[in-house]
Order: C-alpha cells, then sequence, then structure tokens
C-alpha cells in the first residue's frame, strides 16, 4: 500500500515483516508533548484518567464544604460547586501543565528526531542522544488513529503517523503488534 501527500515522495512498504522496516522523522515541541500526555491518560485504566480523578477529588471538596459548613444550603450550595469546578478543571489543568513543563525542560525539547522500527527492534538518533532498544523494552503498545505509542515503566515512545518518512501505518501497526501486546483505541 503506498500513500501520498501532496508534493512529496509516497511512503514506501516492505512486504514481509522480516524486511519491513518504518521510519519517522517529527520535532519534540510542544505540540508532541501535550498530545503525548492526552494519548498517554486516554490509554489508562479509567479510574486513571485525569477527569476521573479530579471529578472524585471535586466531590470530595464539594461534599465535605457542604457536610463542614453550618450555613443553609442557599449559601454553601453555589461556593460548593464552585470549589468543586476550581478542583476539577483547575487540577486537571495544573497537572498537564506540571507535566508539560517537565517535559519542555528536557535537553530534547525543539530538536528533530529520528525512530525506525524494524522486526528486530528500534533506533532513536537526535540532537542530543542515539539509542538502539530490543523489543523487549517496550511490552507494551496502543495504536491510536493518528499514531502508536509504545509503553514500560517510566518510559513513552509516541509516534505520530504523521511524521512516517518510510513505511506506513499498517505496517507500523503490523510490527508493534508482532513485538508487543497491542491495544487499540478510536
Amino acid at each position: 500500500m503506498l500513500s501520498f501527500d501532496a508534493g512529496e515522495a509516497p511512503l514506501r512498504s516492505t512486504s514481509s515483516l522480516g524486511e519491513m522496516q518504518v521510519t519517522y522523522k517529527f520535532t519534540i515541541d510542544a505540540a508532541y508533548y501535550r498530545t503525548l500526555i492526552e494519548r498517554y491518560y486516554r490509554q489508562r485504566p479509567l479510574l486513571f484518567h485525569l477527569r476521573v480523578q479530579f471529578g472524585i477529588l471535586a466531590l470530595i471538596v464539594s461534599g465535605a464544604f457542604v457536610v463542614g459548613i453550618d450555613s443553609p444550603f442557599e449559601i454553601k450550595g453555589p461556593v460548593a460547586l464552585a470549589l468543586g469546578a476550581l478542583a476539577f478543571f483547575g487540577g486537571i489543568t495544573a497537572t498537564r501543565w506540571g507535566i508539560f513543563q517537565r517535559f519542555r525542560h528536557r535537553a530534547d525539547f525543539g530538536t528533530d528526531v529520528t525512530v525506525t522500527m524494524s522486526e528486530d527492534g528500534l533506533v532513536g538518533s537526535g540532537g542530543h542522544a542515539e539509542g538502539k532498544w530490543a523489543w523487549a523494552a517496550y511490552p507494551r503498545a496502543v495504536r491510536y488513529p493518528d499514531g502508536i505509542m509504545l509503553l514500560r515503566t517510566g518510559v513513552i515512545r509516541w509516534l505520530p503517523d504523521s511524521s512516517l518518512t518510510v513505511g506506513n501505518p499498517a505496517d507500523a501497526t503490523t510490527l508493534a503488534r508482532s513485538n508487543s501486546a497491542l491495544r487499540e483505541l478510536a
């Protein structure tokens, strides 16, 4: 299968799994990290989604305020609602901002990175580092409509389909499925 973008060369696809190779080239910037954070939380169990965590916190804060304050509900109801909304929206925003700030101060922020997936594993290179990892380093993978996330404890690799230079999304999915426990999310 060949894929074409206006004005760009076609993406090559290899036929057999042993020869299959997929290469991504992208810039590690704010948009990349915001997408990575959003996709990471989408693949987590429901209880660990930010909206669920801070929804529970908002209910606890609002409930504690309503139970703990001795005044008419007409007064404490709107205040409890405002405190709950602050806990919910403020918590989600502060968490995403804090994680983004941690990523933004990494040495590779703003640099171009090339990652190649093959049956042997992954090879990555950028302005500050180069590495090679066997597939055993990424026991889990998640396929999204716009890319693949490779996961292991403490490490996330987001590979957006829009940055493919060699291969295509189907090849990337085949490689990830044959070497990691792959989940597909819409």
